[in-house]
């Protein structure tokens, strides 16, 4: 009876994890010629660029790693790198890659692939990076050089109205105008000549009430 309680046990067990898909991460793989002791996933955003790492406890007959990318939620992975295995080992090992990531949604998902020497593939981790929807707001000329007219630049993950506003050393609101941000490049002009020499901060929000924020300085 006690055999029969364990086997239906392990059974239900098995079965949640299948259905949490790829969130679920195994410690090891079930084939003990292609063992592998996972630890975790991580990836940070930086700009552009997402700094990707796993950790290994323990490794045996691995070929390499893929690492993945969702914007449906998980139901498509579209390949971002490859990363080969250093072979069998017993010590902990932390594997790395950073790669250009062009931004596609406001939450994506990435995983980790593991591939062993007969092709065998089994997903390790996945972990999601949520973007700012609002990014990369720009001043072209420099500010210490505008004399004249500046550019205000940003890129935006939605399309959306939104507003520009400047506000002087005091933090009092002197100009307020209405943009049509779009998805991608957006980019608009203040005439600086009118402003009086001195510094001012430059907001650009959408209707969401996220915020960009950057120092202009009038000589």
């Amino acid at each position: 009876m006690k055999l029969i309680l364990l086997f239906l046990t392990v059974l239900l067990c098995n079965s949640i994890n299948a259905a949490e898909g790829y969130f679920y991460s195994p410690k090891v793989d079930s084939s003990e010629e292609s063992s592998i002791l996972f630890v975790q996933m991580k990836a940070v955003s930086s700009s552009k660029i997402v700094h990707f790492s796993w950790e290994v406890e323990e490794e045996q007959n691995g070929d390499h790693f893929v690492v993945e990318k969702s914007i449906d939620d998980g139901t498509t992975w579209a390949r971002v790198s490859r990363v080969e295995s250093i072979g069998n080992h017993k010590e902990r090992h932390t594997y790395k890659i950073s790669e250009i990531n062009m931004i596609e949604g406001i939450t994506e998902y990435f995983r980790v692939r593991r591939v062993d020497v007969d092709g065998e593939t089994k997903v390790l981790d996945a972990i999601n990076i949520n973007h700012p929807i609002l990014y990369n707001m720009k001043l072209i000329p420099n500010p210490k050089n505008v004399r004249k007219a500046t550019t205000i630049s940003c890129e935006s993950l939605i399309c959306s109205d939104g507003v520009m506003k400047v506000y002087n050393s005091d933090g009092e609101l002197i100009q307020d105008r209405k943009l049509n941000l779009s998805k991608g490049y957006n980019r608009c002009q203040i005439e600086v000549k009118k402003l009086e020499p001195g510094e001012y901060r430059v907001s650009i929000y959408d209707e969401f009430d996220n915020k960009l924020t950057k120092r202009l300085v009038v000589h």
